[in-house]
């Protein structure tokens, strides 16, 4: 029985796991209206302020909410920046007093974020969150020293035709109604028919598909055929759970449907545009103008030159001065580089209010003119079939480029076709949802803590001792936009004390309870903590013994005796409110002293390590959806970057059951892999583990055993690396341009190995079970050389886990059972549960 090494997760979802435990332990802003508010007053004045929520339709600018002017929220503690500060009005006022004047005419802010170090920068891009949320979703022969090597322009050219989209750029600007025929949903319906005879909307819904893309109809044709498949849908009832796999099967085929048609139907908008109205009016001289005033606005302050800097002034320059003799490409490069620099999540609160000066506002939209590009809905269309067809991330890289230069176009039409292919192809690829119950059950509980007793209450001295028990526990705040998490922490304190006051000296028992909470809400944005809140109340006080200086006096004894009983029992009162003050001022503070340090080493570990590594990278890991119900909390996220596409089909459902669930969509890994810069690299095999160590901030991943030696590989220009998760199988293909090894050389060749989810009890790993395979045009006898290698390289003693071991071993998660792991329509899915009785694991689908 052979032995398994464990290989650390695909790195970077680290990364994701790293950011989500942060979003659980740590978000922003409770509303404090008085020291003995109660939970349910603090949650029907949110509800009343979050009533007043107006949606503005301006696209890039956030709402603001009103809030009762009677109310005066307490100063949070601000640990990232975050645009929740528009939540509550006058929080702008409360942290950072508007100027008179622009800020920016006698200062500048801050330095602005520094560009990720790779040969391009790329930035964040400005996201439309609101409408995002809206989706539907829930080898060439082998080459020896002996033998003619082929030139690089050949060896380019095979493996530029295994994968290559038809040659849809000599369509004209403007396409002709006949539009390609979408192969992947044919492919969905005709499964859906030989699965279900009897499913007859299936066949004419293609029919109906066939007749809108082959028979170039015209547009008034082409909506009511349109039309007519969305009725059909309405008429045909949803799938019942029959046969569960047919159903799942159904549901993705008609949510693919529905994702064409509504590109279908701006498609024809789009034809019906002049190729005047898609060519942009670009001016010289008006840029010129532009780029000059920023010059101006960037002259003051001790940031400006770093701000010249980030905006790529020269680059513009360059751009208005010679734009005559630039391509197209490389003037739309310029453009969309400074767009993405201004659009960057990654600028703090003060530097995105300095790039709202009206000067950079109006550069902005200048830009639009010259990052905009003509797209016919034929060239469109087609890209989308061939990535439906092929999920390769050179294939993605032209939707989103599509998306881009149809998001900056001015016409109508051309924006709504851009903001269906943000909705339905650059949605969500991770989501995670964590139980309320599983969040206080792996929440850290304090020690018993005793400790003495030294006081003054009532204007007596106090001794003795304490001994304080603590209970922290969370509660979910409902939110649909926001993960809301209050922190309560209920204590006793128990004391045995003795006090004196003049000639008697009284020792008291006692018993005292608080409730501290703590609000975090963790936005789109970012996240603040807001002060504590508490209450306490005395218990109970008992007099245990009264002892006085006279006590062996004859009748002296007894009188001084009853005057101090009298005037402890006048005191108790006072001595009971103050008590209760001290004790909430204490729990307050201390709560707030434990929870700060915290957070703020959290918030740099993961500044310094995943942050870092996103940036290093060029990727961003963008919430789209932050929900809080009673029960749960919910992230929906994109892991890419601008030029890159999320998820577009629909996600397995987790158990309603689960405490915990993760999904994640093959391009979140296949955008992380293409970041990885490995395309046409050349590594000894130390080398690469070595560089992907540095690239992900993991330099143990260079310590690889059982290595083949004196191997070089060069990997290919297009999709080096690419993972395509389906049927139960992941499949990872590797893409060389060049291998050598023991004086023999091989070209143009790829590799393929299947990993299958192999869990053990809480750990879900991916195997691999089946037998390298290699695809070349002549590999022949070398062939099994070639298998050798990759079957070390790709070891079936590196498994790959999904999880840190460290949760999965943790003995406060033993009694959960794993009850979903699948891999299906280009998805991960992984759910945990209560240990159920029978056990029933979800199963993959055959």
């Amino acid at each position: 029985m052979r032995s398994k090494q464990q290989s650390p997760v695909w790195p970077y979802l680290g990364i994701l796991a790293c950011l989500f435990v942060l979003s659980i332990t740590a978000p922003r802003a409770w509303k404090r209206m008085a020291r003995q508010e109660s939970l349910s007053q603090v949650l029907a004045a949110r509800r009343s302020v979050t009533a007043d929520v107006r949606v503005s339709a301006e696209p890039v600018r956030r709402p603001k909410l009103e809030r009762p002017k009677s109310v005066e929220p307490a100063r949070p503690f601000v640990l990232y920046e975050t645009s929740d500060s528009e939540e509550l009005n006058a929080r702008t006022a409360l942290l950072d007093p508007p100027p008179a004047q622009s800020q920016a005419a006698q200062s500048l802010p801050e330095q602005p974020p520094a560009a990720p170090p790779a040969p391009e920068v790329t930035p964040d891009y400005r996201l439309q969150i609101d409408t995002v949320s809206r989706s539907t979703v829930t080898e060439s022969e082998p080459e020896t020293d002996d033998e003619p090597a082929m030139e690089p322009a050949e060896a380019e050219a095979e493996i530029a035709s295994e994968v290559a989209p038809p040659s849809i750029e000599e369509e004209p600007a403007v396409a002709s109604s006949k539009w390609p025929l979408p192969r992947t949903l044919l492919e969905q319906l005709k499964h859906v028919v030989r699965q279900d005879p009897s499913a007859a909307w299936a066949e004419q819904a293609a029919a109906a598909i066939r007749e809108l893309c082959q028979s170039g109809v015209e547009g008034s044709e082409s909506i009511k055929i349109i039309k007519s498949l969305r009725e059909l849908m309405e008429r045909t009832p949803a799938p019942t759970a029959v046969d569960p796999p047919l159903e799942a099967q159904i549901a993705r085929t008609r949510y693919a449907l529905v994702r064409w048609l509504d590109l279908w139907e701006s498609a024809v908008a789009l034809d019906q545009l002049a190729p005047a109205d898609l060519e942009p009016p670009l001016n010289a001289a008006r840029l010129a103008r532009c780029v000059a005033d920023v010059e101006q606005l960037t002259r003051k302050g001790s940031q400006g030159a770093t701000w010249r800097a980030y905006l790529h002034l020269d680059s513009l320059r360059k751009l208005a001065s010679e734009a005559p003799n630039l391509s197209d490409k490389e003037r739309r490069a310029i453009a969309r580089k400074v767009l993405d620099q201004l659009g960057s999540s990654r600028l703090s609160r003060v530097q995105r209010k300095f790039v709202s000066e009206p000067a950079l506002v109006r550069l902005e939209a200048e830009l639009h003119y010259w990052a905009a590009e003509p797209v016919s809905s034929y060239r469109l269309l087609s890209h989308l079939d061939q990535y439906e067809q092929t999920a390769l991330t050179s294939d993605a890289r032209l939707v989103a480029d599509d998306l881009r230069g149809l998001s900056w176009s001015q016409p109508a039409a051309a924006a709504h076709i851009s903001q269906q292919l943000e909705t339905h192809y650059r949605n969500a690829n991770v989501r995670m949802a964590l139980a309320g119950e599983l969040i206080n059950r792996m929440l850290p509980q304090p020690e018993k803590i005793e400790a003495p007793v030294r006081d003054i209450v009532v204007n007596v001295p106090v001794f003795g001792r304490s001994t304080t028990f603590t209970k922290l526990s969370v509660r979910l705040v409902p939110d649909p936009r926001r993960i809301r998490v209050g922190l309560e922490a209920k204590g006793l304190i128990a004391s045995d004390t003795v006090s004196q006051s003049g000639p008697a000296t009284f020792r008291n028992e006692g018993q005292s309870s608080f409730l501290v909470r703590k609000l975090l809400v963790l936005g789109p944005h970012g996240l603040s903590v807001w002060p504590a809140v508490a209450e306490a109340e005395n218990d109970f006080s008992y007099l245990v013994s009264l002892e006085t200086d006279f006590d062996g006096v004859p009748l002296v004894g007894s009188l001084v005796r009853n005057i101090a009983q009298s005037k402890h029992d006048e005191a108790s009162g006072q001595a009971r409110m103050e008590v209760e003050q001290k004790i909430a001022t204490r729990a307050r503070a201390q709560l707030d002293d434990e929870i700060r340090p915290l957070l703020v080493q959290a918030a740099q570990n993961v500044q310094k390590n995943q942050v870092a590594t996103l940036n290093r990278m060029g990727l961003e890991l963008a919430p789209l959806a932050l929900s809080t119900t009673d029960d749960r909390i919910v992230a929906r996220m994109r892991l890419g970057s601008p030029e890159q596409l999320g998820g577009h089909t629909p996600r397995p459902r987790a158990p309603s059951d689960s405490w915990f669930s993760l999904q994640i969509h093959q391009s979140a890994l296949n955008n992380g892999l293409e970041k990885l810069d490995l395309a046409g690299r050349t590594f000894s095999l130390p080398e690469m583990f070595a560089w992907l160590g540095a690239k992900l901030g993991r330099p143990q991943l260079a310590n690889q055993e059982d290595l083949p030696e004196d191997v070089q590989l060069t990997f290919a220009q297009e999709n080096p690396v690419q993972l395509r998760c389906d049927a139960g199988e992941v499949e990872v293909t590797l893409r060389f341009a060049q291998l050598t090894h023991g004086g023999k050389r091989w070209r143009d060749f790829k590799v393929r190995a299947i990993y299958t989810p192999q869990p053990n009890r809480l750990d879900p790993r991916f195997g691999r079970e089946a037998a390298i395979s290699i695809d070349g045009k002549s590999l022949n006898k070398w062939e099994v050389q070639l298998r050798t290698i990759f079957s070390k390289v790709l070891s079936r003693n590196r498994d790959i886990s999904l999880l840190d071991e460290s949760i999965t071993s943790d003995p406060r998660v033993k009694d959960l059972e794993m009850t979903q792991f699948i891999v299906e329509d280009g998805w991960i899915g992984l759910a945990y549960s209560p240990h159920r009785a029978p056990r029933n694991m979800a199963k993959q689908a055959k």
